[in-house]
C-alpha cells in the first residue's frame, strides 16, 4: 500500500509541481504522518523535493527511472499507446525510441499491426515488438543504459542514418511552449536523430511533462 501511495504522490506533484502534506493527507485518508514519511523517503530516493509543510516536483536534472516511470499514470499511458497507434498503417518503418509511453505503444503495435519495420534504441521494446513474427526489428548498438533500459552515443546515431523512416515516435522528459525536452545530451541525441530520418513525427507524452524544464531540446 505504501509503495502504491508514493506512485500516487509523484503523479499528482508531475501534475501540481508543488503540495502540501495536509492536502495529500486528505487525498489519500491517512494522517499528515504517514504522508511525511512517504514525501521523506521519496525526497531520499530524488523523486521529490521537501517544502515547507510540503512538497515539490524535482528539476529534470534527475529523471526517474524507466522502471520507476513504467508505475506512474498507466491508464492515461494505455490511452495515448491506443490513439498512436491509428496513426500507423501496416507495412510501414518506424523509429520508436525508449521510454515508459513508447513501452505501451509497441506492445499495442504488437497485437495490431502486421509487417512493421521498426528501429529501436530501446531494449524492452525491442522484445515486445519481437512478439509479432510479422515485424522486423532493428535494435541500434551503443552503450547500453540501465536507467534508460535503451542504447546511446555516437554509435546509435551512425546506425539511424543508414535509414528512412516513415515516422518517428518519441517520449520526452518535459513539453513547454518551446517543444519537448530532456535531461540529458544523450536522450536528446538520440530523439533528434530519429526526428531527422523521419518523414513524420508523432510526440508521445503524457499530461505530467507540460510545463517542465529540462537541460536540452532534442529538436532547435
Amino acid at each position: 500500500m505504501s509503495d502504491e501511495r508514493r506512485r500516487r504522490i509523484v503523479a499528482e506533484l508531475q501534475a501540481n509541481p508543488t503540495v502540501r502534506i495536509s492536502e495529500l493527507a486528505r487525498l489519500f485518508g491517512v494522517t499528515t504522518e504517514t504522508v511525511r514519511r512517504d514525501v521523506d523517503s521519496l525526497s531520499d530516493e530524488g523523486l521529490v523535493s521537501r517544502t515547507y509543510g510540503g512538497a515539490a516536483a524535482t528539476t529534470l536534472s534527475r529523471e526517474p527511472s524507466l522502471d520507476e516511470r513504467h508505475g506512474l499514470l498507466v491508464a492515461e499511458r494505455q490511452r495515448i499507446a491506443r490513439a498512436a497507434v491509428d496513426f500507423v498503417e501496416d507495412g510501414q518503418v518506424l523509429m520508436i525510441d525508449s521510454g515508459a509511453t513508447t513501452a505501451h505503444f509497441v506492445r499495442r503495435l504488437a497485437v495490431e499491426r502486421r509487417r512493421l519495420t521498426v528501429i529501436t534504441n530501446g531494449t524492452g521494446l525491442a522484445a515486445a515488438l519481437a512478439a509479432n513474427d510479422s515485424f522486423r526489428v532493428l535494435l541500434c548498438p551503443g552503450d547500453y543504459n540501465a536507467s534508460e533500459s535503451g542504447t546511446y552515443g555516437p554509435e546509435v546515431g551512425a546506425f539511424l542514418e543508414r535509414y528512412r523512416a516513415d515516422q518517428a515516435f518519441i517520449g520526452a522528459g518535459g513539453m513547454t511552449l518551446e517543444g519537448p525536452n530532456d535531461v540529458s545530451a544523450e536522450l536528446c541525441w538520440v530523439k533528434r536523430a530519429m526526428i531527422e530520418r523521419a518523414s513524420e513525427t508523432t510526440l508521445l507524452v503524457d499530461h505530467g511533462k507540460f510545463g517542465r524544464f529540462g537541460l536540452l531540446r532534442p529538436s532547435a
